[in-house]
């Protein structure tokens, strides 16, 4: 008697690609879906609530005055506001940069991520700190000082923690893809320490001048990682260019 002939398609014991329906209960995973999207959700929530240290004099309690008056006297505030905001956006883009080649977390990168967010969430606070305290509020000098310095410690803390995320995640290439160029990491270190020291530098320059601290930290704004090329494995295909190598030239 024949055996009968196997049907077309994969056995149904064939073993498929390996699967870990418990995927993250021991702490390490793949999937960076969730940690990246608590992460923007942050992000979003720190950006949105600034807006909350720019408070209107209440009709109730207070006569108003002429609203180009009203307007001069919030004008440190706004300055403040949109400081904080592009410090923040600018944090976010770190953020993306750095977890762009990251492919696989452990529970030591899920704890350094949310000390950096705790950093992130407690932003809009400091803020509202320097509304009251800051420069030109007529508060003691010992209070001006102590708001900016909380400010720059606190911001220098989350650049810290960021780089070392970077060197956790890129040592033996732990956490990232095995083809990631040398020079992005080394690249992407040296931006953060550049991001660091920005915080750090400002710190002592408190005890001079709080104002020259706080200009201080718009330097942190314009340090980008520029001198690095396209990953490899990420640089789409030429057109016309069919032998699939899209290495840079």
């Amino acid at each position: 008697m024949s055996t009968p002939a196997p049907l077309d398609g994969p056995s149904p014991t064939a073993s498929a690609a390996p699967h870990r329906p418990y995927e993250g209960l021991d702490g390490t995973g793949s999937d960076m879906g969730r940690l990246l999207s608590l992460s923007d959700g942050v992000f979003a929530f720190a950006l949105t609530f600034l807006v909350v240290s720019l408070v209107l004099p209440s009709p109730g309690t207070t006569t108003l005055p002429s609203l180009p008056v009203l307007l001069q006297r919030l004008l440190p505030g706004f300055v403040g506001y949109a400081l904080s905001f592009l410090i923040i956006s600018t944090w976010w883009t770190s953020h993306h940069r750095l977890f762009s080649p990251i492919v696989r977390y452990d529970s030591v990168l899920v704890r350094l991520n949310n000390l950096f967010l705790l950093v992130i969430a407690i932003t809009p606070f400091l803020v509202a700190l320097l509304l009251d305290y800051g420069p030109g509020k007529g508060t003691s000098v010992e209070s001006t000082q102590l708001a900016v310095l909380l400010y720059s410690g606190v911001q220098a803390l989350g650049g810290l923690d960021l780089l070392v995320i970077w060197r956790h995640s890129t040592r033996q290439r732990r956490l990232v893809e095995p083809d990631l160029p040398e020079e992005w990491v080394r690249g992407t270190e040296r931006s953060q320490l550049g991001v660091v020291a920005v915080f750090l530098a400002a710190m002592p320059v408190v005890f001079l001048s709080p104002i020259v601290a706080e200009l201080v930290w718009v330097a942190m704004l314009g340090i980008r990682p520029r001198h690095l090329r396209p990953h490899p494995a990420r640089t789409p295909p030429r057109s016309g260019d069919d032998s699939g190598d899209a290495r840079p030239r």
